[in-house]
């Protein structure tokens, strides 16, 4: 049972490290806001609405793009299957090193580059992508290499989670998905739009 002063020490040490995720996160985005994508960190309740209906004793392979300091990695850490597969990406590379130090597995740097990580691993299609990725502001050519590759690798039973600070993208994502669900969370900062898709439209295309 922790004393009062181990709590204490506990709830600062912790605070500290919250404080230390929003200041690097703010600093990367000052320095590159088209990769980064927002100002700090996702919140819980994103983080919660992200997940909300994902089955993960079915889930074997699921893929993280645009990891950053690893709100959403770590959770997924903690609520995948032991015998899955876990690959997150993350193109910023102080914040991939930083993330893969800290948590001890690789982090991959182009969410493009999916399909063959997946290849090279021999795990077959993914059943769960989840994308923190900001859309809106990555050039057209960028979202369309990311979005195909999803395409390339989603299950037929997958599912592609993504939030965005807008609605730019639904349009996007009616015209490659069957389903398509849309949640806000105003629980965040900025608030942010989920997108939960399911059915991958098999020769469509994105952003065209």
């Amino acid at each position: 049972m922790f004393s009062p002063r181990s709590r204490y020490h506990t709830t600062m040490a912790q605070s500290a490290d919250f404080i230390k995720e929003k200041m690097l996160f703010a600093m990367k985005f000052a320095a590159a806001p088209r990769t980064v994508g927002s100002v700090t960190p996702s919140s819980p309740y994103l983080v919660s609405s992200m997940f909300l209906n994902v089955d993960w004793q079915s889930v074997g392979v699921v893929a993280e793009l645009g990891a950053g300091t690893g709100v959403m990695t770590k959770e997924i850490l903690k609520r995948k299957s032991p015998g899955s597969r876990f690959f997150a990406f993350e193109i910023e590379r102080g914040l991939r090193l930083r993330l893969s130090r800290e948590l001890k597995i690789k982090i991959y740097d182009d969410a493009a580059k999916l399909p063959q990580v997946l290849d090279r691993a021999r795990v077959g299609k993914a059943d769960l992508i989840v994308s923190g990725l900001p859309f809106a502001v990555l050039p057209r050519c960028v979202t369309a290499a990311v979005m195909d590759a999803v395409q390339r690798t989603l299950s037929d039973e997958g599912i592609f989670v993504a939030f965005q600070y807008s609605h730019h993208m639904k349009s996007s994502f009616e015209s490659i998905f069957e389903q398509l669900s849309t949640r806000l969370v105003v629980m965040n900062i900025p608030p942010a739009v989920v997108y939960e898709c399911r059915g991958v439209k098999r020769g469509a295309g994105c952003c065209d």
